[in-house]
């Protein structure tokens, strides 16, 4: 059973990689995408923006699908049809066509990360916080390759066939997925879940809260970050490109270091000073007068810590979640920051079309900053009985 575990974690590492993949195509192409579809940065801004939180939404859904019809069958439809709808990108000659084209990628991938963490939290009870993290290290092991990938193809192919790439991936994993995993860690006792009723857990509204101020820094700097390099920092495009791809290696072992540290520690004081570390990494880029000094810090700050709190936060949702109902628990969660927090992309689009990039990254700040603060009022232990709906 060890085996199957570890194919499982394995498995849904690379899966996670190209959840995520599908995502962080556009912003190293956000030039040559709004050059060639004719639209502002607020336009390309709000796209983000529907997208996201179409992908945040979904989760709303995709938790309760997890619950009712299984783990595995949710993620194998999740993959299946997040690819085929990438595949929209071929006609993509206006705005229209590549905002349904990323609204639906966005719609089936959203199901992923409600029955992927429900999945793992009841396979890997133990050590809960471990193994989110290596789940989370095999989708950053993938998807920090993905921007610099989707740079060279978008530069060299065409930006659609940097989308047209990952999707057919997503299509060759549910293959493989459906061949090696079906049935074996698919919930044993399915239930209908009253989906309010989480909501009467009250350590769950205080990591919402939470999570609404993290998804509203995460999305904009997501979204902006190689944007930001180029036009503000007059760094050249390609090595804007390599500069995310290294924030999100820095992820690596981020997540290891925050999944390991949060079964020791406790889930709350890794949220503490994965927060401090975030806000630090900001300030620092905006605010160092040397880049060679301030690109770099903000690299390991902000990638190690946004990742690192990543497998806390995991494994603290799923310590105050009963079992039946621990995917729709899962899905409210993710809303919050990739529903909630997508408005953040459309904010920093308006922000930097009308003050510039500075003004909008300054805003990104201070979610940041409350982030932190609200950090401090996350429950104190992951040892808490967890409550029956």
């Amino acid at each position: 059973m060890k085996s199957e575990r570890n194919k499982l974690l394995a498995l849904l590492g690379t899966t996670h990689s190209l959840n995520h993949s599908l995502f962080v195509i556009a912003p190293p192409l956000l030039t040559i995408i709004m050059n060639d579809l004719q639209v502002s940065k607020f336009v390309i801004g709000t796209v983000g923006t529907a997208s996201s939180f179409i992908y945040g939404a979904g989760a709303l859904v995709g938790g309760p699908i997890g619950d009712k019809i299984g783990e595995i069958k949710t993620i194998t439809l999740c993959l299946a049809f997040a690819g085929l709808s990438s595949f929209l990108m071929f006609l993509a000659g206006n705005v229209l066509i590549y905002a349904l084209s990323l609204v639906l990628m966005a719609a089936w991938a959203s199901l992923y990360h409600p029955a992927a963490n429900s999945l793992l939290s009841k396979v890997f009870h133990e050590n809960t916080g471990e193994a989110m993290g290596f789940h989370g290290m095999g989708g950053t092991l993938g998807v920090m390759l993905t921007p610099t990938i989707a740079w060279f193809i978008g530069r060299y192919l065409g930006w659609q066939f940097a989308f047209i790439l990952f999707g057919f991936l997503s299509l060759l994993l549910a293959l493989i997925l459906l061949k090696n995993i079906k049935g074996i860690f698919d919930s044993k006792h399915l239930y209908e879940v009253k989906f309010f009723e989480i909501f009467q857990i009250p350590e769950l509204w205080r990591i919402l809260i939470f999570n609404i101020a993290v998804g509203l820094f995460m999305k904009g700097i997501e979204y902006f970050f190689p944007l930001y390099l180029k036009e503000s920092k007059h760094v050249d495009p390609m090595w804007a490109s390599v500069a995310y791809t290294l924030v999100l290696a820095s992820g690596v072992p981020g997540q290891w270091v925050g999944g390991k540290t949060s079964d020791i520690f406790g889930s709350r004081k890794v949220l503490i000073a994965t927060s401090a570390g975030v806000l630090l990494g900001l300030l620092s880029l905006q605010f160092l007068p040397f880049q060679f000094l301030a690109i770099p810090l903000f690299l390991a700050l902000y990638g190690i810590s946004f990742y690192g709190h990543q497998p806390a936060l995991n494994s603290l949702t799923g310590a105050i979640s009963p079992e039946k109902a621990r995917g729709t628990a899962y899905g409210a969660f993710f809303f919050t920051s990739f529903g909630i927090g997508s408005v953040s992309q459309s904010l920093a689009g308006f922000l930097a079309d009308n003050y510039g990039l500075e003004t909008a990254f300054h805003m990104l700040t201070l979610f940041a900053t409350a982030a932190l603060v609200l950090s401090f009022f996350l429950p104190k232990t992951d040892k808490m009985a967890r409550k029956e709906v």
